[in-house]
């Protein structure tokens, strides 16, 4: 655990930036705010850190704050750490589920009560309401006010907050910047944060300690996350089938059609290029055939989209290898006009 470490700043950032690509800029940005507030002096009557995260969905905003937490805590990351996800609570009855009622205890008292014991006297933790604008609209205007070292639920209780940091994310401008291409990043930005200006108020925002907005991912970064998470998943699925598997270019520029979505970005690329591996190697499962060969060559797999199928599809290399031999035999002796026609060669 580094979090009482002056010099965590450089570490946390090195350890962000190879796990989440693309994104450099916002990732400084974000490991300054919180290795500042780690290390400053306490602020009084305020939370550890108040940190507002913007972008398209799918670029990173909650997975930064998961690898920090894991960085920062590291076994003890899920007992210091409680995310809310917004979109739960949209409507009217949410209020009181969250925040309580007269006798009735709020969630989110006991999940601060949880965080505060686990964090301990002199330790941080870290909540995180995640899509803020999906919630009801009420229930926004209480959230944003987080900044406060201590609040009142609807239950009566009075909690600390001074020893967390307390993050909000939001998809707020997505669209906006969805449309800005061969733009300079510091004009996305700025939209960015005027749309959030707009939709939580100038002054809300301005609360916040930071405001961290993250880039919509480029077509070499999504190309490098595929290779990545194809390559993991290659690797995990070669134990399982004790056998090599190979994958070409075109596997990843499938899975990349597959997998990225305007909308979505990368959230469901981990799902995408699980199935589409699981599903081709699952004809192999069980299959012995050729355990015995110490002819690594005559057992590898290899991956290859299958156009007609709009999937993956799993051959072993040396019958690829020997259907490609005579494809190209075929066509040379087609064009030379060398070919026996089936009559002829039945006779």
């Amino acid at each position: 655990m580094l979090h009482g470490c002056v010099s965590c700043l450089e570490p946390l950032s090195q350890y962000l930036n190879a796990r989440l690509l693309g994104q450099r800029e916002a990732v400084n940005e974000f490991a300054t705010t919180v290795a500042v507030s780690l290390n400053g002096r306490a602020k009084a009557n305020r939370t550890k850190g108040f940190i507002f995260m913007a972008g398209p969905t799918g670029t990173g905003k909650t997975e930064m704050i998961n690898l920090t937490a894991e960085f920062l805590y590291s076994d003890n990351a899920a007992g210091r750490y409680h995310r809310f996800d917004m979109a739960e609570y949209m409507h009217a009855d949410s209020v009181n589920r969250l925040l309580g009622s007269p006798g009735q205890p709020s969630l989110l008292g006991r999940a601060i009560d949880r965080l505060n014991e686990a964090a301990g006297p002199t330790g941080t933790a870290f909540l995180l309401f995640d899509e803020i604008e999906k919630a009801y609209r009420g229930l926004i205007t209480v959230l944003l006010a987080f900044d406060a070292g201590r609040v009142t639920t609807n239950d009566g209780q009075t909690r600390d907050l001074s020893r967390l940091f307390v993050f909000v994310t939001s998809n707020v401008g997505a669209a906006d910047a969805a449309n800005m291409s061969n733009v300079p990043f510091a004009m996305i930005r700025d939209k960015v944060l005027m749309m959030a200006e707009k939709e939580f108020r100038k002054e809300t925002v301005a609360r916040f300690d930071a405001k961290i907005v993250m880039r919509l991912l480029s077509l070499d970064v999504q190309r490098e996350i595929t290779t990545r998470l194809l390559r993991n998943e290659v690797a995990a699925q070669q134990n399982h089938y004790l056998r090599p598997i190979q994958f070409d270019e075109g596997v990843i520029n499938f899975l990349i059609r597959k997998g990225f979505t305007p909308d979505m970005g990368a959230r469901n690329l981990r799902a995408t290029v699980e199935r589409q591996v699981g599903v081709a190697l699952l004809p192999w499962e069980g299959h012995f055939d050729d355990e015995a060969s110490g002819d690594r060559y005559s057992r590898t797999l290899l991956l290859r989209e299958d156009r007609a199928e709009q999937r993956l599809v799993a051959v072993k290399t040396a019958d690829e290898e020997r259907a490609q031999e005579l494809r190209l035999l075929l066509n040379e002796e087609s064009a030379h006009g060398t070919l026996v026609p089936m009559e002829e060669e039945k006779a």
